[in-house]
């Protein structure tokens, strides 16, 4: 069965209100595949802005001082936040986590910044090791949650000196609180995210497999289901699929 049957198959059953199932790689009536494939069914587009890959002044999202020449073939990914393509979020959780790729850097900190419409909602900085890889950011214990109906931009700001600065690399995105439609807590984890995909809860999905991921970084079938997840057509962050998880 191609990805394209796959997909149209589980819309068709969430439509009319079956539990949705994880994918699977290959066709039933061959050798059984242990790579469940996750499909992530993207919500109605609602006037919200569209989600931003890399808002920062600087075009190659690296500080000046790791700023190097490269050629094409040896150029690394740059800062990425982990959103869909051009889409925002959303989420269940009052305090979700947002996903980051922050490429080898000699910056110590960044920053994540939240806020509704012209509001400041809450400000974060937190130190990061030198090398590369995928990290999630929640926000401080006190800052006050996300509430349900709203939507947030969110940011992440590679600090590159001593204190931020406007011309410091940043990523923005979009993310909307929604009010939980269903109790998925005690589904096993690989279900858990294929519902979340499937209702479209983005932060939720990905922090669910990012756990699982985590949690067993020897798991070969796992790692897959991680890449295929972000390299899907609604996603598209191929550039950052197989990097390491922090």
């Amino acid at each position: 069965m191609n990805l394209q049957a796959v997909l149209s198959l589980a819309i068709a059953l969430f439509l009319a209100g079956i539990e949705p199932r994880l994918a699977q790689s290959t066709d039933q009536r061959t050798a059984p595949s242990s790579k469940p494939v996750i499909l992530f069914n993207p919500p109605p587009e609602d006037g919200t802005p569209s989600t931003t890959r890399g808002a920062g002044s600087r075009d190659n999202q690296q500080c000046p001082q790791d700023s190097a020449p490269t050629s094409q073939a040896t150029r690394k990914p740059s800062l990425t936040a982990l959103v869909p393509s051009d889409r925002y979020g959303l989420t269940w959780s009052a305090r979700p986590t947002f996903w980051v790729y922050v490429p080898q850097t000699s910056a110590q900190q960044i920053v994540l910044s939240i806020k509704e419409g012209n509001q400041f909602h809450s400000q974060r900085f937190l130190p990061i090791a030198a090398t590369s890889g995928i990290i999630g950011i929640q926000a401080a214990d006190d800052a006050p949650p996300l509430e349900v109906g709203k939507t947030y931009q969110w940011a992440i700001v590679l600090v590159c000196g001593d204190r931020p600065s406007p011309n410091d690399p940043v990523v923005s995105a979009w993310v909307r609180r929604q009010q939980p439609t269903a109790q998925l807590n005690s589904q096993p984890v690989l279900q858990q995210a294929a519902n979340y995909s499937d209702r479209g809860v983005w932060y939720d999905a990905l922090t669910t497999l990012a756990q699982a991921k985590r949690s067993q970084p020897n798991d070969s079938a796992l790692s897959e289901t991680w890449t295929s997840f972000l390299m899907q057509p609604t996603v598209k962050l191929d550039a950052i699929a197989t990097q390491p998880l922090r």
